[in-house]
């Protein structure tokens, strides 16, 4: 029986359907009937649960593992079926692998066919605040001054409101074209990059090969052309936002 040696751990990925289970010389599979959890060996120096807790609140360290996380995820996606953990799933032992397989064998099997033939298409919306608000930036004083920023914030609040109305729209419209679609918490300028403000970041399940979602994308953005507003498609990623998300180690 394979173990990991004192000074290491199993790092898990993800579960797949055993019969479907891709090859990789990097990874090793751990198979509980029907299931397989794909895991690859790291090091408790960097994964221990004394130190991950540190390595969390290093930037680099943490962009650096998570990327690579994702990009064993996508390759699995690729091949297979699968209902993808979050990063840092652990466990010291194989055997407390297949515990967590056979554990919760019957939720990860209805995961997986809930995903089947199915993929994450991820759809950002950005706006061009400076379009779709005007903002007096000359100074004023007293009166005057308070009576400008009182209508400098009343038009802030109708254009934000107009903002999400757009978002709301949308997100009805590329339903339309998905099997289920969640909204989730659009990301600050920190995290994008950009300028623009995001107003919608939403992942829709979609049948694979069905191109109906990225036709209606393209579609908002012709509507939307001279508001300073673009939508964008991201992905195929593997089913994040369409899977149970539990794995404690």
């Amino acid at each position: 029986m394979i173990t990991a040696s004192a000074q290491t751990a199993w790092y898990v990925y993800g579960v797949v359907d055993a019969r479907d289970a891709p090859a990789s010389d990097a990874l090793r599979l751990v198979r509980e009937n029907s299931l397989a959890a794909v895991v690859a060996e790291v090091p408790l120096s960097e994964y221990g649960e004394e130190w991950l807790v540190e390595r969390m609140n290093d930037r680099a360290w943490l962009e650096v593992r998570a990327r690579e996380h994702e990009d064993v995820l996508q390759r699995l996606a690729a091949s297979t079926t699968v209902v993808p953990f979050r990063f840092g799933v652990i466990y010291l032992g194989l055997d407390d692998v297949r515990v967590l397989l056979r554990e919760r064998g019957a939720e990860f099997a209805a995961a997986l066919d809930r995903v089947r033939g199915r993929i994450e298409l991820g759809v950002k919306a950005w706006a061009d605040r400076r379009a779709a608000v005007e903002v007096k930036q000359q100074p004023a004083s007293g009166r005057a001054y308070l009576e400008r920023r009182l209508g400098e914030q009343e038009r802030a609040h109708r254009a934000a409101a107009a903002l999400a109305d757009i978002a709301r729209q949308a997100h009805e419209h590329l339903l339309a074209h998905a099997v289920e679609g969640v909204v989730n918490r659009p990301q600050p300028k920190e995290l994008t990059g950009r300028d623009d403000a995001m107003i919608l970041n939403a992942a829709y399940l979609v049948a694979d090969g069905d191109a109906a979602l990225e036709a209606e994308v393209a579609a908002l953005n012709v509507m939307h052309r001279g508001r300073g507003i673009s939508f964008e498609v991201t992905g195929p990623w593997p089913p994040h936002n369409f899977v149970e998300e539990r794995e404690e180690a």
